[in-house]
């Protein structure tokens, strides 16, 4: 795989952003029960989550499952996390996300950044 290098400005100096992964979308229809994403593809080290109505969400493996008393995200509000310190790191990197709604129903948006 190759190495992201961070963008540049005027200066030489780096910017810290990542690129959104070309495929690298996915929607969940949300509600009062718990959803988890697809795997998210190799080499993604940040997702940005978007969803369209308040929610909570957890990242883990395959088998996480948020709860409402997971970690709260508003509605339309963007929110990059990181999935793990390293990608060597297997154990502590994280490969879905579960997202529940703190009420009513909605979608949520996530883009894999790499």
């Amino acid at each position: 795989m190759a190495k992201t290098r961070m963008p540049r400005d005027d200066n030489s100096q780096s910017i810290p952003v990542l690129r959104f992964r070309t495929g690298g979308a996915q929607a969940l229809s949300i509600s009062d029960t718990a959803a988890r994403s697809n795997a998210f593809s190799g080499g993604t080290r940040v997702i940005t989550l978007t969803t369209t109505v308040a929610a909570f969400f957890e990242t883990g493996g395959s088998s996480v499952t948020a709860t409402t008393s997971s970690n709260y995200i508003p509605a339309g509000i963007p929110f990059d996390m990181a999935l793990g310190a390293d990608l060597s790191d297997t154990d502590g990197y994280h490969t879905h996300i579960s997202i529940i709604l703190a009420s009513g129903s909605g979608t949520a948006y996530i883009s894999e950044r790499e």
